[in-house]
């Protein structure tokens, strides 16, 4: 089974995966900011323009648990936390897209 992104499309390997397991959602934001996310990605006509290049995953535990709510770059390897509706669309602008990572963002393992 494919991984599908938040579109319902096949995944890239290029990819945002936002955390909705029980520590990140446990308050119900992931979820929250994970449709506010959709909504800007639609608005501004991003969600075709990535097709090919990038996208924003749903998964249900990324097994971190630590400085929730989580999203997690790949292939790069990269943590985010402190996340919002507004951080998640810069992390895919800044990061996903334009390959540079949100520095005031990422979770530093003193953060954990």
């Amino acid at each position: 089974m494919s991984v599908k992104d938040i579109f319902n499309r096949p995944a890239e390997a290029r990819r945002l995966l936002i955390c909705t397991g029980p520590c990140c959602n446990s308050s119900g934001l992931a979820e929250v900011f994970l449709g506010q996310l959709r909504e800007e990605l639609l608005a501004e006509g991003l969600n075709e323009a990535m097709a090919g290049q990038a996208s924003c995953v749903k998964r249900s535990c990324l097994g971190k648990c630590s400085g929730e709510p989580l999203a997690f770059v790949d292939p790069e390897g990269i943590w985010y936390h402190r996340l919002s509706g507004p951080n998640l669309l810069k992390i895919l602008h800044q990061h996903l897209l334009g390959h540079r990572p949100v520095e005031e963002l990422i979770l530093q393992e003193e953060d954990e």
